[in-house]
This record gives C-alpha cells, structure tokens and sequence, in this order.
C-alpha cells in the first residue's frame, strides 16, 4: 500500500522501495533526463507538436495545408530540379543547419508559417532566424515599428526556431554562411520580383542560388494588412487605415481617430508662450477677470 510523504517522515530503504525515486540530486536528476531521452539537439518534424489548423485557416492562408511530407517533397523536388541533388544521406540521419532573414517587423502569421515550412523542409532542421538591427533596416530604408530586442524576443518564443541570430546581415556572403554553418537559406517563393526587397539584399540571396544552398518556401496568402498608427492620446492598431501620405504630417482618418480629434477640439486651448511654473495672472483688484 502506497504511503503519503510528508517534511517528518523518516523512511528506510524498505520504504522507498514503494516509491519511484528520478533523483538524488543535481547529477542523478540530468542522468535521469539524458536516459528518457531529452537531449540538446532539435526536434525531428515528427517529434514537433503542433496543433491542428482549422480548415478555415487552411483555406485562407494556403500554406497551413502542408503536411511535413508536403514541403520535403517540394524542397527534394527544387533540389533536384536546381542540380543540387535530392535529399539524400546525412540528411535524413544529421539536423541540416536551415537559416531565414527578415526584419520580422509587425510578426505576423506569414511569418510564422514560413519558419514553419523552414523548419519542416528536412526530417531535422536546426532552424536559424536572422533578424536585422534596427540601424541595418535605417541604413537601407526599412521602416521598423517594433524595437530589434522584442523582435528578437519574439522569434525566440517562435516553436519553429532553435536559435536567433541578432547581428542577422543585409547581404548573405560566404563569410557569414561559413561563419554559421548554414546548409541551406530558406527564401520565399517570388523574392527576386517583389519591389520590396532592394537589389542589395537580392544580391545575397543571388550568390546563395549559386552555391547552391538555397531551398523555396511557399508564400502565405490572404494576410491582413495591420499597421501601427500613433496618436497623442494612445498607439492604435488599426486594419486598412488610410493616410493622406503628401501631407508634411499624415492625417489619418478612421473613426476611432476622428473621435478622439473631436474629443480634442472641445478642450480649452493654452497660450503659446504661457510659463507653466509661473505665477496666475491676477488683475490689480487680484480677481483674475479680464486677464
């Protein structure tokens, strides 16, 4: 019969003959982990747990639909189609080093569904997500909302990824590819004519085809397009938001916003050149009228 324990029990060996003991301290207890087989090293695309799509997330983004067989097939097929070669040896028994780059601004459902299809796109991917500085996205032009450290904070907490390269660089060179031991570069399908990759980063993407490291994702269809828009009185996520954008300052039109302006129209306005810590201006009969 099973017996509780509690801070006074003092049991013998015969006690703990009815208790399943893991541990006996720091070294026993990771002896205990290694044997049930929790070891550093990435999860196989079987081992992954993912929650099922709904099929109307299926129908609206595409790419949810594609089982871990489905998008190994693709990257075989475009392997073997690019004179790379099929997936074929150390592939299937070794993690092939995966990496992906991107700002990864406004974290999105695209996103996250093509880390999924990297990290999926060999039997075991170590899937490495680059993010840009936030001076390497103003040297180039690339607005960012959201600040580099929760940037890459949030690809951190992303299932797909095993590691966060912060110091990700615009244009991928032999140096870097060396550097970290990428496999392969995972790049989304119609990069090379979207307007809004510059022909510098493409550059990077290009010499990457002719090593032939590079493997296709999918592109996510049916994406919302979510903008951030601050106001004086709060930061509003607001969806399709217009901007008069050949104003020096952009005015914004939404309902939210137009109520919140004319919420401010109605308060009383201060003098320009009113001294906050002055003394109240008070006239010679010290009662403020007139003044």
């Amino acid at each position: 019969m099973m017996r509780s324990i509690d801070a006074f029990s003092t049991l013998s060996s015969d006690d703990l003959a009815d208790y399943d003991v893991i541990s006996d301290g720091i070294r026993s207890l990771e002896s205990s982990i290694a044997d049930i087989g929790f070891q550093d090293r990435p999860l196989a695309s079987g081992e992954l747990h993912e929650p099922p799509p709904s099929q109307k997330a299926k129908t609206t983004f595409g790419t949810p639909a594609f089982s871990a067989e489905d998008i190994q097939s693709y990257v075989e097929r475009a392997l073997g189609s690019s004179g790379s070669g099929t997936i074929r040896g150390n592939a299937l028994t070794k993690p092939v080093r995966v990496y992906v780059d991107g700002s990864f601004d406004g974290f999105n459902v695209a996103h996250a569904l093509q880390l999924r299809q990297a990290k999926l796109s060999f039997p075991s991917v170590y899937l490495m997500a680059g993010a840009y500085s936030d001076e390497v996205c103003r040297e180039h032009g690339c607005h960012t909302s959201t600040p580099h450290l929760e940037r890459c904070e949030i690809l951190r907490h992303c299932r797909w990824v095993d590691e966060v390269v912060p110091d990700a660089p615009w244009k991928l060179d032999e140096a870097f590819v060396r550097s970290r031991h990428i496999d392969y570069v995972a790049i989304d399908e119609g990069t090379s004519i979207d307007p809004s990759f510059d022909k510098e980063r493409l550059k990077g993407y290009d010499y990457v085809k002719t090593i032939r490291k590079a493997i296709p994702t999918r592109r996510t269809t049916g994406v919302s397009d979510r903008k951030l828009v601050t106001t004086p009185a709060q930061t509003i996520l607001s969806r399709n938001v217009n901007i008069e954008s050949n104003q020096t300052t952009p005015r914004i039109t939404s309902p939210v916003l137009q109520h919140l302006e004319k919420a401010d129209e109605g308060l009383p306005q201060s003098q320009e050149n009113e001294d906050p810590f002055g003394e109240p201006k008070v006239d010679e009969f010290g009662t403020g009228i007139g003044v």
